[in-house]
Formats: structure tokens, sequence, C-alpha cells
């Protein structure tokens, strides 16, 4: 910070300027300028920029890195989030920043509070720069696509509703909520600062072979976490993923594609947003575990579904009042009227496998998700799904074939979740968790237990975590 606080960073020479090549058509991707210091060593920033609305929407800084550092970020991008870049002009990436932030600004929406760090890398931006024209918005008015994570969605929400001009902007709100309630997930804090990355490299996913040395060498075989039965499993050669979707059975579930924005587009008028947006934050921060009822905000949700009995949003938010206060009977009523109204929401399924699941009820999950094993299948017209739907359709699955004890399909499916990045923002609910990982422990204990007994060498051991034949 007191580096960039000198001005020294824009002293720099530019090292870097880049792009994505499709940037123009995807409308918000990072942008990254690097600069290098005579010690060969990177300072850099990567700017989330959103054309269609929110203009720098995150932001990434690193002062004095080593350039191994720098291209291992570009590396994580490319893999992550299936980027390629290329490089361009830096009075091009100049204006694609500046350019969405002060379309944003017309809307009442500021930047990323750590943008003010990013200017002191970035050049000023003076009247006098050089201006290239950049595509904002779409069709002539901003797009919001609002994102139940987003941390920020209530306050884009707020702002272009408070200054964008009728007819200027377009609301598209992503209604997909993870197969479980956000405050089971982990806190708010636990996720601050932390790259798309951070959860899988806390893990033994990410350990390389010196680490899984050290693991061999502790002996320390017993109370496995999560992490390592999982990992463990999919080494084995039944439960290998690389395997298994060579199998005709498995096959068919590859045939989708994976998207982190909203996949359908619903009309809301701008007072149903208002409504919906207030119901949203109440929920937020009701504590409804603890205080077991809120009178007031089941009025409100009530008073909603009476005003837009369209609205399915409103009956899902219902239906997590009543599972949240623990009236399992009552939200489990509320997830049936759901799918009744609303046959084509995959939510309406996810909301009463869940309650079953917290009833114990396995053997009713698959009339739950009406016999449809492949999301697929349950949505034919489409081939692209939100990461969240993605979770919410296939965790129940995951839980009953692990009760079941059918573990290759349980875990095939874990790792499909993982192979389409889902379980990094949206991990599985503890009871799913904790249902695959006991029945794993019926395949792992075993194994360990040959490698206690030294009948597996360090080499073999290692050799298999590492995926080497």
């Amino acid at each position: 910070m007191t580096y960039l606080k000198t001005g020294n960073a824009r002293k720099l020479p530019v090292y870097e300027c880049l792009l994505p090549k499709n940037w123009e058509l995807i409308k918000k991707f990072p942008v990254i300028l690097a600069r290098k210091h005579v010690n060969g060593n990177i300072t850099f920033t990567s700017v989330l920029v959103d054309l269609l609305c929110t203009g720098a929407k995150d932001v990434l800084f690193f002062v004095n890195e080593p350039e191994s550092f720098y291209r291992e970020i570009l590396q994580r991008y490319k893999e992550g989030m299936l980027l390629d870049f290329e490089p361009v002009s830096y009075e091009l990436i100049h204006n694609v920043i500046f350019e969405s932030i002060a379309f944003a600004e017309e809307f009442g929406i500021a930047p990323h509070e750590d943008f003010r760090f990013a200017e002191l890398i970035l050049d000023e931006d003076s009247d006098d720069f050089p201006r290239i024209e950049v595509p904002l918005g779409e069709g002539g008015k901003a797009h919001l696509y609002l994102n139940f994570d987003d941390e920020r969605a209530l306050y884009f929400e707020r702002q272009i509703m408070k200054y964008g001009q009728t007819g200027t902007y377009e609301i598209i709100r992503n209604e997909f909520d993870p197969f479980f309630d956000g405050d089971e997930l982990d806190d708010e804090e636990d996720w601050e600062d932390e790259d798309m990355d951070d959860k899988f490299s806390d893990t033994c996913f990410a350990w390389n072979e010196w680490e899984w040395e050290e693991f061999y060498n502790d002996e320390n075989f017993e109370n496995l976490p999560f992490d390592i039965v999982i990992f463990t499993l999919t080494r084995l050669p039944e439960y290998a993923y690389d395997e298994m979707i060579e199998e005709p059975m498995f096959a068919p579930f590859l045939e989708i594609l994976h998207t982190e924005e909203p996949t359908s587009k619903y009309s809301f008028s701008k007072k149903e947003q208002e409504y919906m947006a207030e119901v949203y934050e109440r929920l937020g921060f009701s504590d409804l575990e603890f205080d077991e009822s809120d009178p007031e905000l089941l009025e409100m949700i009530e008073s909603g579904i009476q005003k837009f009995p369209k609205n399915r949003i409103l009956y899902q938010y219902k239906w997590e009042y009543f599972q949240r206060s623990g009236d399992l009977p009552k939200s489990l009523e509320i997830a049936l009227e759901m799918k009744e109204k609303f046959p084509d929401y995959l939510f309406g399924l996810s909301c009463h496998a869940q309650s079953l699941i917290e009833m114990g009820e396995v053997d009713s999950i698959p009339e739950a998700m009406n016999d449809f094993t492949k999301i697929q299948d349950f949505l034919p017209d489409r081939e692209k799904f939100h990461v969240t739907e993605l979770q919410s359709f296939y965790s129940p699955w995951i839980y009953y074939y692990a009760k079941t004890g059918q573990l290759r399909a349980a875990i095939f499916l874990y790792m499909l979740l993982e192979d389409h990045f889902v379980l990094i923002s949206f991990p599985l609910h503890p009871l799913v968790e904790e249902a695959l990982a006991s029945e794993a422990l019926k395949v792992v204990e075993p194994f360990y237990k040959k490698v206690k007994a030294g009948e597996v060498s360090k080499e073999e051991f290692v050799d298999l975590m590492m995926g080497e034949d």
C-alpha cells in the first residue's frame, strides 16, 4: 500500500496490457496491467470490468511480485475462467476501465472500493488522455445482472433505481439460489479478500508431491478431513473420474456447459423489483434459526405473493422462511405448492428435495426431483446452466446415491460439479457432505490401513496421489 501511495508504481515501465480476445462479446472480464521493476519483479492489477452496467466490479492488485507469480495468476484465469488473453495497447485498457466506470457512475454506481489502489498503478485519467470508443450497455440500455451471492447486489439495485431514468436500464435478476440457503454456508467474513481459487488452494486438491510425502510421513490417517477422504477416493481405480467419464452410463452427464451469468430473464415491474429487494434484505438480517419466527417478515412475504401471484421467487422466499425457522412440514408444503404452480422451476424441485433431506426421507428424493437424473432432461431446451442450477439439481442426487450405497454415482456427480467450478463458490451442505464422506470412508479407511501397515510404499502412495502411473 505504502509503495503505491508514493506514486512510484506509475513511473514503472508498462510490461504487459491484456484483454480477453472476445472482450467486446462477453462484456464482463478482467483487464490486466503489469509494470516491471528493475529487479525483474512485477507490480500488476486486475480489474474486473462490467461493460453492461457496474463498471469496476472487483479489483486485485499485487506489488513487486516475482514474474512466476504473475504468470501463475494468468494461468488461473485461463484455466478457471476459460479466458484467452491477448496483448493490447495501454490506451485501450485505460479507456475500457475508465469508460466503464463513467458509465456506471451515470447510474450512481461507484467502482469497487479497492479501485483506489488499482488507480495508483494505472496512468492518471486526465481530460487530455486519448479516447477510444468502448461499447457500453446493450441495446442502448444498461443491463444490471443481479447475482444473489454478490454482496453489492442490493447497492447496485438501489442506485440504478434511484438515479436511472425510466427506459435507460434493465434489471435481470438471477433468481438462482444455492441448494441450501446462504446462512448455512461459511460466514461472509471467511470469503473476504479471497479469489476464486482460495478455497481450492486450502484443500489437498492443490497439494504438491512434497506435501503428500509429508502427509505420508506423519501417519495421521485417522479422523481424515473431508477433502482428503474425497481426493483419496478419486485416486482409487474404481472411482477415478477420468475413467468414469468414458463409461456409457456417465457420458451423457457431460453434455452440458456452465455459466455464472443468468441463463433466464424474467420480467418484473419496478414496484415488484423493489418489493423483492426489500424481502431479500429482511431475510438476510432475520435470525430465524434463533427466534424461530418473524411474523412481520412472513406477513410481508405473503402480502407480496398476493400482490404478485406469478412471482416464483417470493414463493421460494416463503419456503426459505419456514425452512430456516425449523418448520419442516410447512416448508415441504410450500415446496409442493411451488412445484405445482411453477412446474418448470428447477428450484421448486430442489426445495422439495432439501426439505426431505432435512426430514431424513431419503427414499422420496427421486420423486422430489421428478425422477430426472440429468439436468438437461428436466430443461431439454438448454445446454448451458448456471452454476447454482447445477449445484441445486445434483446435490440431492449426491445425497441420495451416497445414502443408498451407490458411491460411484455419488462421487461422479461430486466431481462433475468440481469440473464445472461449482463447489468453489457453492460448497455442499453439511448433510450432503456428511453423507458422501460417510460412504466414502467405507472404501478409504481400508486403504489407509494398508498404508499404515506399510503395504503401500511412500513412492507408490505419492505417485497415486499425484496421478502418476
